[in-house]
């Protein structure tokens, strides 16, 4: 009893810290174990199930015990065309919507915050895009590119122009899910890029000024540098989230037509709810989930090693 009383008397007085602190860190984490628990439980369940999947070969009938097949669903990837079409699909997309929605987001961002940084309502009226929910934006998409009364095609028609299957031709359909995803996110970059340009230093451009360095010179020389982290969690950001699109296609083109908007997360959905091959599924969506990691990883170290 006298030394657990030493004890208390010793974590009252111990400097930077006391009872007081070690109550406060105990109780942090018993208010936070239920949350934490129900996150675990929600993400380990899947996680498991993704991973046992992956090596099986499970068929659509419950009675029809799964069979261990080892690395024989990964070993498919390497023969399948479709899902090579798709892959192909996912990083033409990825690669032009991004490079778009980057160039058009900081355009913008740079003339707001040079010339209309007082015009608020725009700035509010260029963030809408990225507020409606993404079913939404596609359901919208879909009535502009309908053949018979979209808006694009009516006004193809009053400008002379023949009118066009914008979403069911094989040379259109993928512009038209990258111009629905541009107009979608372009806002998202724009917003990290002004709040960049915001955060900037004055003094570097005044004494370049001074210098008789143009504005292109300042421009490549202290914003791009200066942005170099913003533009980095952005691109990152859209990439991995780009990587993963599954909503604008699905509404617009189902995949089609024959297959030329066919993304990854569309693929591995088709395989495992129409097709019902779920071990499948689960091994593109491993391959998938690692290459992600990997590429995420590689960017940020990237990132350091350019600081």
């Amino acid at each position: 009893m006298v030394r657990s009383e030493s004890g208390m008397m010793a974590l009252q007085h111990r400097p930077g810290g006391g009872l007081e602190q070690w109550t406060e860190r105990h109780l942090r984490i018993l208010m936070l174990a239920p949350t934490l628990l129900l996150l675990a439980g929600l993400t380990l369940f899947p996680t498991i199930y993704m991973f046992t999947a992956a090596v099986q070969r499970i068929s659509p009938d419950p009675s029809v015990p799964r069979e261990f097949i080892g690395f024989g669903n990964f070993a498919r990837m390497l023969t399948d065309p479709e899902l090579h079409l798709a892959v192909a699909n996912t990083l033409v997309f990825t690669s032009i919507a991004v490079t778009l929605e980057f160039l058009l987001g900081l355009g913008l961002a740079l003339l707001f915050d040079k010339y209309i940084r007082r015009l608020n309502f725009l700035k509010t009226i260029l963030l809408v895009p990225m507020m409606i929910p993404p079913i939404a934006v596609a359901l919208t998409w879909k009535l502009i590119y309908q053949p018979q009364f979209g808006v694009l095609n009516e006004l193809m028609y009053r400008l002379g122009l023949p009118a066009q299957a914008w979403a069911g031709d094989v040379n259109l359909a993928m512009a038209t899910i990258i111009a629905a995803d541009v107009w979608e996110w372009t806002p998202f970059i724009f917003l990290l890029m002004l709040a960049g340009l915001a955060s900037l230093p004055t003094e570097p451009y005044e004494a370049a000024q001074v210098d008789g360095a143009s504005a292109w010179r300042q421009f490549w020389d202290l914003t791009i540098p200066f942005l170099k982290p913003v533009i980095a969690i952005a691109l990152l950001l859209r990439i991995m989230d780009a990587l993963r699109l599954f909503d604008l296609v699905f509404i617009l083109t189902v995949g089609g037509p024959a297959g030329a908007t066919e993304t990854l997360s569309l693929y591995i959905f088709k395989v495992a709810f129409t097709f019902v091959d779920i071990g499948y599924a689960a091994a593109v969506s491993l391959v998938v989930l690692f290459v992600t990691v990997g590429f995420s990883t590689w960017f940020i170290k990237r990132l350091r090693l350019a600081d």
